[in-house]
Order: C-alpha cells, then structure tokens, then sequence
C-alpha cells in the first residue's frame, strides 16, 4: 500500500488569513473534534475518498489542502491539487462523480471570499474545477465572489446525474412510478420469489466488507467484458482503500439459493444513499437479478429512513424507470489574474 502523504507540507498552524495546511490525516481528525458541524453531502468529498484517489491514481500530485478555522472550529475545506499554478479539486471525474469544496452552514460567502485572496497570494491563477452539481458551494458562492471582483468565469455543462427523493414507505415510492414501471417492479419481483429462494442483504461493517469484496468483484467482473477490463489490478486496488477508508461503504447483494448473484457498491452519506456501480451473475439475467438488487436497495434505503436515493452520472434507462430525476452536472473554470 502507498503511504499517503497528504499534502506537499506537513500540517501547520493557522496562518494569518486563517487557513491552516492539512494531510488528510489532520482534517479527519480535525472533523472529529471541531468539525462536526461540517455537512459532507457526497462520498467523494470524504477524506477517505480522497485519500484512496490520490493513492492510487496521483500519488505524485501536489495536494495544497486547506481549512479556514474560526474560533478553533473549521468553517470550510478546500482539497485542491496544484499544477503550472491552476487548481484543481481531489479527484477527477472518471471515478468521481461530483466534487467541491466543504463549508459550514452559512459560512460559503466569507470562506470563498477568503480563499480566493488565499489562493492569489499562493501564486494560483486559474481554477479548473469539475464535476460540479448545481447546488455546490462553488457554484452557488465561489463563482458570485469571483464575479464580483471581476474574474472572468467560464461554466459549462459535461454531464448529467439521476436521484430522486425517498418517501416514507416502499408503497409510497411504487405509487410514484409510472403504471408501467410499477406492475414491472411487482412482476420481477414476484417472478424472482417464485423460482427461488432470495433474500437482499447490506454488508456496513468493515470487517464484513472486506471479507465482502471478493463477492463483489467476482460479481462485477463476470457482468460484462467492459467492466472485466475496467475492474483493472488499479482499480481493484481503489476500491480495496474505499472499503477500508470510507466507513460510510455499504455493499448490498441479492442472494439467490443462498448464492450472491448481484450487488450494488453503495455509499450512506448525510441521509442519501449513492449508487456507485454494480454488477451481477449474467446467466441469471432472466431473473432480473441486476435491476432487482437495486430496486431491494431503493427498499432497503426507504426501510432506514435515508431521504434521497443518488443513481449517479449517466443516462442509463433504469434510472428513468425507477424514478431518477436529472441534475444536470458543470465544469467551472476561473481566471484569477482579471477579465
């Protein structure tokens, strides 16, 4: 395993503009004590995300993390890497698919303010940053800060998510589908039941996670010949640090006959449930083993009371069908030198 190193420099005091150098080893365990208040609202902006992305795939990067404290808590996070003096956050887009700077609640408009004058004093000219969603902190304050003081700022749509709300109970959410759809969840499920014995089962602990993951990529793997090739000895080795350094990981499977036939690589974050990737046995595709361990897990979802259930990037036509809503996801560059 590569050791991280975190950041170019060793965790320091806060300087005088209020922004302290971190490792990933000194925010989580700064968020521990005295940044609880922080909302992390997806997966990939979790230090452990982070950490096992630059492990794995920029091990050489140059990461410049920073958190501004306040009154010795921490009012926001900005995970950048640097290169030729543009910024860019942790992680990219390929197996991330939204990032963004973290902030406290009511906090975004002084923390962009401040990290831009913290960013020009570093000698950082140009961000580059994607992929972004809508509602993130750098969309809706970064990008007004930067306007105001006249930085030219370029936005542009690369690609496209699903998710949708979770209702109160697995009924409410079948009345939301469309006639169609409903009677096909009821048929599959019911057609499923009736050839075998099933059961729909979440791995969350981390012990029990990782004796997991073989199932699960076995399962991802023998899906179809592009994912064999994707499942890569790189990318298995990602997905091994997301097991051990993401705690929020959940793996649900579909067990038929006693037997793993499908799973879903889940992530519980802030009351939504993401949908990472999948995979499940093709030769009992008749069974609709695949599209039916994630309608269990939208149940399972609903059963924990978790309010909003994240398909992710991509078009794929079950993310319709089951009641996904697109949210369309941005790239917004910024030049820091004027207009």
């Amino acid at each position: 395993m590569i050791k991280n190193m975190g950041d170019t420099e060793t965790a320091a005091p806060a300087r005088a503009d209020g922004f302290a150098a971190d490792t990933f080893e000194t925010v989580s365990g700064g968020l521990k004590t005295v940044g609880r208040h922080l909302k992390f609202r997806a997966p990939f902006v979790l230090p452990g995300w982070m950490r096992a992305w630059q492990e794995v795939f920029a091990p050489q990067a140059a990461l410049r993390i920073r958190s501004l404290r306040k009154a010795g808590r921490i009012a926001g996070l900005a995970p950048l890497r640097v290169e030729n003096g543009t910024a860019r956050l942790i992680g990219n887009a390929d197996v991330c698919d939204h990032l963004d700077l973290v902030c406290a609640a009511g906090q975004q408009s002084e923390f962009c303010s401040a990290l831009l004058d913290h960013l020009w004093i570093a000698g950082i000219r140009r961000l580059d940053l994607h992929p972004l969603r809508p509602d993130s902190v750098v969309i809706q304050a970064l990008v007004p800060e930067a306007r105001t003081r006249g930085y030219a700022v370029s936005i542009t749509e690369e690609d496209v998510l699903f998710e949708m709300e979770l209702p109160a109970t697995w009924e409410d959410y079948l009345r939301r589908l469309s006639g169609k759809q409903r009677h096909e969840a009821r048929r599959k499920l019911r057609r499923l039941e009736a050839h075998a014995s099933t059961g729909f089962y979440l791995v969350q602990e981390p012990p029990a996670i990782r004796a997991a993951l073989s199932d699960f990529l076995t399962l991802f793997r023998q899906n179809r010949s592009d994912k064999a090739a994707f499942m890569d000895e790189r990318m298995e080795a990602y997905f091994r640090l997301l097991a051990e350094y993401v705690p929020e990981t959940r793996i649900g499977f579909l067990a038929v006959d006693g037997r793993p036939v499908a799973a879903v690589w889940c992530c519980d974050v802030s009351g939504t449930r993401y949908l990472y990737n999948s995979g499940y046995d093709a030769s009992l595709s008749h069974l609709s083993v695949g599209i039916l361990c994630k309608v269990l897990s939208i149940r399972d979802g609903i059963a924990r009371g978790l309010a909003k259930y994240d398909f992710l990037k991509g078009e794929e036509a079950y993310k319709h069908h089951l009641g996904g809503r697109p949210v369309p996801i941005y790239r917004c560059q910024i030049n820091l030198s004027g207009a």
